[in-house]
């Protein structure tokens, strides 16, 4: 027998006997192994990049002294395919004949589930996915020792994915030797089955280095589930501050590179998402349509 096993048992000897214990024997009767549970399990986050699944994990001590929590492993397998796994080492102390809630928070990001989802069933577009959580909690109890008490639940959780934006044209709605009036016409497609509602977008327009647009657009547009909604930003170019070449380009319909940047406010109609910012940035060339 170990040094360490022998000066563990005769502490638990000690404490055990204080309490009214006559054995060793009664020691070992009376220690027993924790119960755990997962108690509750809450999506604490949601954004369109990613969630946080929050599971608070119920430990009773039957015992009539306190034990420690010396750390637990886990596994969290998507699709019954696994995905992500880790250990903490975190000590928690537990009183007699007491329950504690250990929080175990896990973080999931949709590009990576995605992914991984589209190895298992390529071109299978999931709104949800389906869990299942395995963990390990590992005591240090005088006289049994270390000790190991698994736990495990399942469940789902959604899959969102982020808006889509895209230009569709420039047009020239208005011309003169002093400027120009433009009209850049955006689609907002919502690729999730629940509404979205732009609230504002603000944006910045430059054209070879140059900028010909920035401001902010307020007005109120809903998307519904798998649809697309229109935006229009006016532009009003003045050729005397642009250059006088500015004028020929626009007729001469000649291409141009472009990059357009927004933020893009939305509300949702999810109880667990009211309200996002989403940047965009895109870069192209472009022609201005008559």
């Amino acid at each position: 027998m170990s040094l360490k096993r022998t000066a563990l048992i005769g502490a638990a000897v000690s404490v055990l006997f204080a309490s009214g214990c006559e054995s060793l024997r009664d020691a070992v009767d009376v220690m027993r192994k924790p119960e755990v549970r997962i108690a509750a399990t809450e999506l604490q986050a949601l954004s369109f990049s990613g969630l946080t699944l929050l599971f608070d994990v119920e430990v009773e001590n039957p015992n009539p002294i306190g034990i420690q929590l010396s750390g637990f492993d886990y596994e969290l397998q998507i699709e019954g395919n696994p995905f992500l796994s880790g250990e903490v080492r975190d000590k928690v102390a537990i009183t007699a004949r007491d329950r504690s809630i250990i929080p175990l928070p896990v973080e999931l990001g949709f590009e990576e589930v995605v992914q991984a989802i589209g190895e298992l069933a390529p071109g299978e577009d999931k709104e949800e996915a389906a869990y299942q959580l395995t963990s390990g909690f590992s005591f240090d109890l005088l006289v049994l020792g270390r000790v190991r008490v698994p736990v495990q639940t399942e469940g789902t959780f959604p899959i969102l994915r982020v808006p889509r934006l895209e230009i569709l044209k420039l047009s020239l709605e208005e011309i003169s030797l002093s400027g120009a009036s433009l009209a850049l016409d955006l689609e907002l497609s919502n690729r999730n089955s629940f509404k979205i509602f732009v609230e504002s977008l603000e944006y910045r327009f430059q054209v070879d280095g140059r900028d010909w647009a920035s401001g902010m657009r307020r007005e109120r547009v809903r998307i519904p589930e798998k649809g697309s909604a229109g935006l229009r930003i006016p532009i009003e170019l003045d050729f005397q501050a642009l250059g006088r070449g500015l004028y020929q380009m626009i007729l001469g319909g000649e291409r141009f590179r472009y990059t357009f940047k927004a933020d893009v406010d939305v509300g949702t109609s999810l109880r667990t998402l009211q309200e996002v910012s989403l940047p965009f940035e895109l870069t192209g060339q472009l022609r201005v349509q008559r």
